[in-house]
C-alpha cells in the first residue's frame, strides 16, 4: 500500500508533464472583396498597414485579415488558402526576430523583403479588389525599378 501511494505521489507531476498541451486555435478573420475596388492608393494604404501587422507587430491573425480565404500559395510546400497558411505560421512567427529590410507597392503586385531565423526572404503579393489573393516567396528577388 504504502508502495503504491509513493509511486502515485511521485509519479503525479511527471503524468501532468506529458499530457499534450492544447492550444485553443484562434479564430481567424480572412479579408473580403471591397467593392468597389479601391484605388491604388487605397490598396497601397492598406498593403503598408499589412505589412506593419506582419513584420513590426508580428500579429498573423491582424494580417490575415488582408488574405483572402481562397489565396494561392505558389510554393510548392505549401497549400493553397488562407487558413493554411495561418495555421503554419501562428504558432511560429510571434517568436521570430525580423529585420525588415524594404517594402514596394506597383500595380496590383506588393514585395516584403525581410530577415529573420530562416535567412534573408523576399514575398512578392497580388492584390485584388483590396485584398492579397497571391503569393510567391520561392526564388523571388526584390525588383530594382
Amino acid at each position: 500500500m504504502r508502495t503504491s501511494t509513493l509511486f502515485a505521489i511521485v509519479s503525479a507531476p511527471l503524468v501532468a508533464l506529458a499530457a499534450p498541451i492544447v492550444v485553443p486555435r484562434q479564430t481567424a478573420k480572412f479579408c473580403t472583396r471591397i467593392t468597389p475596388a479601391p484605388t491604388a492608393e487605397e490598396t497601397e494604404a492598406r498593403f503598408n498597414e499589412f505589412a506593419d501587422q506582419f513584420l513590426v507587430k508580428k500579429d498573423v491573425y491582424k494580417a490575415f485579415e488582408y488574405i483572402l480565404p481562397e489565396y494561392i500559395n505558389h510554393n510548392p510546400m505549401a497549400q493553397n488558402g488562407a487558413q493554411n497558411a495561418l495555421d503554419i505560421l501562428a504558432p511560429i512567427w510571434p517568436s521570430q526576430s525580423i529585420t525588415v529590410l524594404r517594402t514596394k507597392f506597383e500595380g496590383e503586385f506588393s514585395w516584403l523583403n525581410y530577415r529573420n531565423s530562416f535567412g534573408e526572404i523576399v514575398d512578392r503579393y497580388r492584390w485584388e479588389d483590396g485584398c492579397i489573393i497571391e503569393h510567391w516567396d520561392q526564388g523571388e528577388t526584390f525588383p530594382t525599378s
